[in-house]
């Protein structure tokens, strides 16, 4: 009986944490993924986030530039989803990509590239971070920090060539 009950404490657990699981599709290249996201994106602006809450994974945000006929000042409110992201976790601007909801809000895109544009290495849609050294790995910690400011560089310089090709698509 024992037997029975841990094997079904076992298998409910699965279902459950299955069920709140992502399932975000490694892209075939960054401007595929970019490419998707400004044709299944009614909102694509660049934005002042102006108030997070975190408890509701929501936030606030204030649309400095457009990209597809956002109103420039206009003040959105948004949600997110916390599991599969991206999270709106810091205030500044946001390159956003999004759609409206019957409620008016924006729900930011799973799995997409909005980013900060302080930092955007940490969406890892847009960035594939190094891997870490393992625990008992004695390589150099000075080339692993190496390749964590190179990552870094790279996801600021994919941010910047991607905005210039999205003000170049509205031209």
């Amino acid at each position: 009986m024992k037997y029975i009950l841990n094997n079904l404490i076992l298998i409910l657990t699965l279902v459950s944490t299955k069920a709140i699981a992502c399932n975000c599709a490694i892209p075939k290249s960054l401007k595929a993924i970019q490419d998707h996201e400004f044709e299944n994106s009614e909102c694509i602006f660049i934005g002042e986030i102006i108030k997070i809450d975190s408890e509701n994974n929501s936030f606030e945000i204030k649309v400095i530039e457009s990209f597809n006929g956002d109103e420039i000042g206009k003040t959105y409110s948004g949600i997110y989803d916390k599991y599969c992201g991206p999270i709106i976790d810091e205030k500044g601007k946001w390159l956003i990509y999004g759609n409206l909801n019957s409620e008016n809000l924006i729900k930011i895109n799973t799995c997409g590239l909005t980013r900060s544009l302080k930092n955007p290495e940490n969406n890892i849609s847009a960035t594939i971070p190094p891997e870490p050294l393992a625990p008992n790995e004695t390589g150099s910690k000075a080339k692993f920090a190496k390749q964590r400011v190179e990552w870094k560089i790279r996801a600021k310089s994919n941010l910047e060539k991607e905005i210039i090709d999205l003000r170049k698509r509205i031209k």
